[in-house]
């Protein structure tokens, strides 16, 4: 559009009266020089040099104040027959050019921004359409779990959709996100999911698919019956070693309790023996491949009468570095009763020990010891390389699915 007049499409030639000598379109507030002719009023001003104007066309001066509005021109130029500005994109409008602001309001051939901040320019009519079909900013429904979701982030919604379909590691089934841990779990349907031996505590080694387990369990009975009647037997010495061990600690422990005694407001054991025996260890050891951050926790326990108050933790699918190789362990200073009255740092010596469970090999350990500072309500330096995986299934550290793990706290080191 011209800077002065009017630019539009007449239906019918514009007129050499009602062009302006200047912008050459339609004259918009067409002003009546001295001289007879008619110029833009905005075309007007860049003519004037000190309160003179001379005319385009005749080349007369004349004064500023000489110039002035034409009105009847104007009314025939408003009521002249013009096209659509949208006619090449196919609008059919014809009307009087005074009309013309009032049909680009609603003409559907004008291009706006999309109502979703797309950043789209589309033509009003088709707003709609683009907004419900085409627009990356729309929103959708998941087809597999029905969660409305914006168009330019459905695939990467997918990537998490529970119930988006996946396949199977093992039988290349597809199966809902959300199912594949039941699928692929002990009692689940996936036919080709390696498993132990349902007879694995008992010392079998086999791993097979649920076919070849069927067959294995058929075949294997009388190994199997052994097997079961072995652990049978080592669980009894194990339990009479036990008890003769644990009997040996309590005198210990009512000894050195005699020794160093209870005074005044605080006072605790120099020496502290934790005893963790955990079960279940399978199944533990199943939920720590599929969350590997999944830890077991013990029970928590006083280093001694108005003592440190500790818990232990461990990793059945190891921590840090040696995540996935090793199991870790750890110990937490716990807030306790007593830590108002106790040292806020304190050096101190501990150790880790898991026991061998085989009767003949009572002295068979791994044990791994650190000097530490103590301070409460903080983490020890844990030690995350405690034992990998093929040492711990390398003796009989498991037995009756259970493994027994020895804290040791020696409080006062320097």
């Amino acid at each position: 559009m011209a800077a002065g007049g009017l630019d539009a499409r007449f239906v019918d030639r514009l007129s050499e009266r009602h062009t302006c000598p200047v912008c050459l379109v339609a004259l918009r507030e067409p002003m009546m020089t001295k001289c007879g002719h008619l110029i833009c009023n905005d075309c007007v001003r860049p003519l004037a040099r000190r309160g003179r104007v001379v005319c385009p066309l005749c080349r007369e001066e004349q004064n500023e104040s000489e110039i002035y509005p034409n009105n009847y021109d104007k009314r025939e130029i408003m009521s002249l027959k013009i096209y659509c500005d949208q006619q090449e994109k196919g609008c059919g409008w014809k009307g009087e050019l005074r009309e013309r602001e009032t049909h680009n309001e609603t003409c559907g051939y004008v291009d706006v921004l999309c109502k979703h901040e797309c950043g789209e320019m589309v033509m009003k009519k088709d707003m709609e359409s683009h907004m419900k079909k085409t627009c990356m900013n729309r929103k959708v429904e998941c087809r597999y779990c029905n969660t409305i979701v914006t168009f330019k982030y459905l695939n990467d919604y997918h990537t998490k959709c529970e119930m988006f379909p996946v396949a199977c590691e093992y039988c290349k089934q597809q199966v809902v996100r959300g199912e594949m841990n039941e699928h692929v779990s002990k009692d689940g349907t996936c036919p080709n999911r390696p498993l132990e031996c349902e007879f694995s505590e008992a010392g079998c080694q086999f791993i097979g698919n649920r076919n070849e387990m069927t067959i294995h369990v058929q075949n294997e009975l009388a190994s199997h019956l052994s097997l079961l009647m072995k652990q049978q037997s080592n669980t009894k010495s194990l339990l009479s070693s036990t008890r003769a061990c644990l009997a040996k600690r309590e005198c210990e422990l009512e000894f050195i309790t005699k020794k160093v005694g209870i005074q005044g407001s605080v006072s605790q054991l120099d020496i502290c023996v934790f005893e963790w025996n955990i079960t279940n260890w399978l199944d533990c050891r199943k939920k720590a491949e599929l969350k590997p951050c999944f830890m077991i926790e013990s029970k928590s326990f006083y280093t001694g009468p108005q003592g440190y108050h500790l818990c232990l933790l461990l990793y059945p699918m190891g921590y840090g570095r040696y995540k996935g190789s090793h199991v870790s362990v750890d110990a937490c200073v716990c807030k306790g009763d007593y830590d108002d009255q106790l040292p806020k740092k304190q050096h101190c010596k501990f150790s880790f020990t898991l026991i061998d469970q085989q009767p003949d090999a009572i002295n068979v350990v791994v044990r791994r010891e650190k000097t530490v500072e103590l301070v409460p309500e903080e983490f020890f330096d844990a030690t995350d390389d405690f034992i990998t995986h093929g040492k711990l299934n390398s003796r009989s550290y498991i037995q009756n699915n259970e493994i027994f793990i020895q804290f040791c706290l020696q409080l006062n080191v320097l």
